[in-house]
């Protein structure tokens, strides 16, 4: 998928410019043919964890991604890679 390609790497800051992180993959829904989600990893292979970001969160996406003012908001997910 061209879009996952120009995607992973990119780095992800919050409204206020400080980095949250880069994006390691992306959640697609496949029925609507659209992203849901970018996710974040943290920590270590084994034992970190991802930040997922809803794709509705983001403000622009360029040589970064800038999520908007009020999506702050973002799940967690623990588990072995």
């Amino acid at each position: 998928m061209k879009v996952k390609d120009e995607l992973i790497g990119k780095e992800v800051l919050d409204s206020k410019g400080h980095e949250l992180g880069k994006v390691d993959d992306i959640d697609v829904d496949f029925d609507s043919d659209r992203i849901d989600s970018i996710i974040l990893h943290e920590g270590g292979r084994i034992r970190g964890r991802d930040r997922v970001i809803p794709y509705s969160m983001i403000e622009t996406v360029g040589e970064r991604i800038l999520l908007k003012k009020s999506g702050e908001t973002e799940e967690r997910r623990e588990g072995i890679m």
